[in-house]
């Protein structure tokens, strides 16, 4: 099991009042630092593909600026996974600003993180819990760029996965 600072990336990003400057150990020098670095929070859930509902999608997420967590989904773990979803989870003060026909693409995470069979594979069962209760009050929208259980091909118009 890998020590990742999960805990404290979620928190950082929702206000829980932790050092940002301990959220990027894998950065040692400028040259090191670019957007895909980070992702380190990972969170397998099924229910992201209607087709395919026990299919497990992975989750790879980070703290981005703005307070945002955002997540790549991944058809597997493996090196050579495809990225298949995108998701942004916000908090609900950022949510309460948006349209109800915007609100309407999101879901609330108190109602769908039980629907999922959530589970994070390189954490320890109390570090898991902690951020699955440090999500439990937030949005998520997922962007679904193509279904791998479908076509083993990037085909099909990308849409927002609504899961409620």
């Amino acid at each position: 099991m890998r020590n990742i600072p999960v805990i404290l990336l979620v928190a950082a990003a929702f206000g829980l009042g932790l050092g940002a400057a301990r959220l990027h150990p894998q950065t040692a020098d400028a040259a090191s630092v670019n957007p895909t670095l980070g992702y380190t929070i990972h969170i397998d859930a099924e229910r992201h593909f209607v087709a395919h509902p026990t299919e497990v999608a992975h989750h790879w997420c980070k703290t981005v600026s703005g307070g945002l967590l955002q997540c790549l989904i991944y058809d597997s773990d493996a090196p050579n996974a495809r990225l298949v979803e995108s998701e942004v989870i916000v908090k609900p003060d950022l949510y309460k600003s948006f349209s109800p026909q915007e609100q309407a693409l999101w879901h609330y995470h108190k109602v769908e993180i039980p629907k999922v069979n959530a589970t994070m594979p390189d954490v320890s069962a109390a570090v898991a819990k902690a951020t699955v209760a440090s999500l439990t009050e937030t949005y998520g929208k997922v962007y679904q760029l193509w279904d791998p259980m479908t076509s083993k091909n990037p085909i099909g118009q990308p849409t927002v996965a609504v899961l409620h």
